[in-house]
């Protein structure tokens, strides 16, 4: 079957126009629901923002809801490669791999904070299926520390036992001081939250494995 060519405008495709309009809508989604929260940002802003038209809009988004998970789904994708490019340095133990994934983790969030309000923050409570998002994605990051703690269980590293639980425990915390990091109206500089993180997670690891 032949593809029907779509008209281009100025030597441009639309399929290309439609994908810039899109990088331009989730631009200014990140910064109009980073600055000002996603309940009190309309389409009508975002478009205003991107420079496109409503209609646009709903040629690329079905709703503000559908544009707020599309963006959600790209933070959370570029963090899972950033912590799982962490954890495939080879032959590191334990002690040398928390910070690799910690610091891939705080950096992705906190080198621009916009990610971090939007993917911490602002997909909070927008309703049962964004929830559903966020818990996905929650559990979708515990697999990865889960399968890297069953790593180090064939190597002898950590003693024998079910980590899912405790890798559920490690996501949930570091997302909740994350949110306290981005709350807190004096907070600890970078390097220092890192490292309260690390902290944590050798704890809980190294408590799971003794008990």
């Amino acid at each position: 079957m032949t593809k029907t060519p779509t008209r281009a405008y100025g030597g441009v495709a639309a399929e290309q126009r439609a994908e810039e309009r899109k990088a331009r809508l989730l631009s200014a989604a990140l910064e109009l629901f980073a600055r000002q929260g996603y309940a009190r940002t309309t389409i009508e802003a975002l478009c205003s923002e991107a420079k496109v038209t409503a209609r646009h809009f709903y040629q690329l988004f079905d709703s503000r809801e559908a544009i707020l998970r599309a963006l959600y789904n790209n933070i959370i994708a570029d963090l899972r490669a950033g912590v799982l490019k962490a954890m495939a340095a080879p032959k590191l133990g334990l002690s040398e791999q928390i910070p690799l994934a910690v610091s891939a983790m705080v950096h992705h969030y906190l080198a621009d904070t916009r990610r971090a309000r939007v993917g911490v923050l602002e997909v909070v409570g927008v309703s049962p299926q964004m929830e559903a998002r966020r818990r996905e994605a929650i559990h979708d990051m515990a697999s990865l520390i889960e399968t890297y703690l069953s790593s180090l269980v064939e190597r002898g590293d950590l003693p024998k036992r079910n980590y899912h639980l405790v890798s559920v425990a490690l996501v949930g915390g570091i997302n909740e001081l994350l949110a306290e990091w981005l709350t807190l109206e004096n907070p600890p500089d970078i390097p220092e939250l890192s490292e309260e993180i690390i902290n944590i997670l050798n704890a809980l690891i190294r408590g799971a494995a003794r008990a």
